[in-house]
């Protein structure tokens, strides 16, 4: 009965201790991230869905200077200057034109290097030699229940993490490289009609 009494309150000091340590490694990490002029990070993301036996892989770019944003993929690129969205399927030869709308239940691109700093909880999990994990939770009920992320020890940047949702499928996104403060003309983070002749102009403003 003496070791029960014991282990339950050992049991949440342990747990204090995990959740200071992760939300000194997440300062640490927000402090170096909040530096930055802007981010250029070459990724490879995993989607995989248990329920629908499906998997899929692709790599991508991503461009993040202020409140602007460019995501290219391989069949798609999505621009954002902050108030005005672009998305050019490459394909279809085609770019539907919208006004910037922040879903409460969708991640913007602008906030993947940063999205533990608001809305969630935090847990640490683990270290090894090149990484500290740390789990996530949404502190009110969206698209995602859980998010692993994974920090680099040495650069003090998120190397990976990984998005569950309800469905149980899961998102994964590996950091390849990560190249900081490059200036970005604004109309880098614009799409200029022009030079697509040929692609059909579908405007919802």
């Amino acid at each position: 009965m003496k070791k029960l009494v014991l282990f339950s309150i050992i049991l949440p000091i342990l747990s204090f201790g995990q959740d200071q340590r992760a939300k000194s490694i997440l300062d640490k990490l927000s402090e170096k991230t909040s530096a930055y002029s802007s981010i250029e990070a070459h990724f490879t993301n995993n989607f995989s869905s248990p329920v629908a036996d499906f998997n899929e892989s692709q790599s991508g770019k991503i461009y993040l200077q202020g409140d602007a944003f460019k995501l290219e993929l391989d069949a798609q690129t999505i621009i954002s200057d902050g108030e005005t969205v672009w998305i050019h399927l490459i394909d279809e030869e085609e770019v539907t034109i919208s006004e910037e709308d922040e879903d409460e239940n969708e991640i913007s691109p602008t906030k993947i290097f940063t999205i533990y700093e608001e809305g969630y909880k935090y847990q640490f999990v683990k270290e090894d030699s090149k990484n500290y994990h740390i789990n996530l939770f949404p502190e009110e009920s969206g698209a995602f229940t859980k998010i692993e992320l994974y920090i680099d020890k040495l650069k003090m940047e998120i190397s990976s993490f990984v998005m569950f949702d309800k469905q149980g499928s899961f998102y994964s996104y590996i950091i390849n490289s990560l190249t900081t403060n490059k200036k970005f003309d604004s109309s880098f983070f614009q799409f200029d009609v022009s030079k697509y002749p040929d692609v059909e102009v579908v405007d919802f403003r």
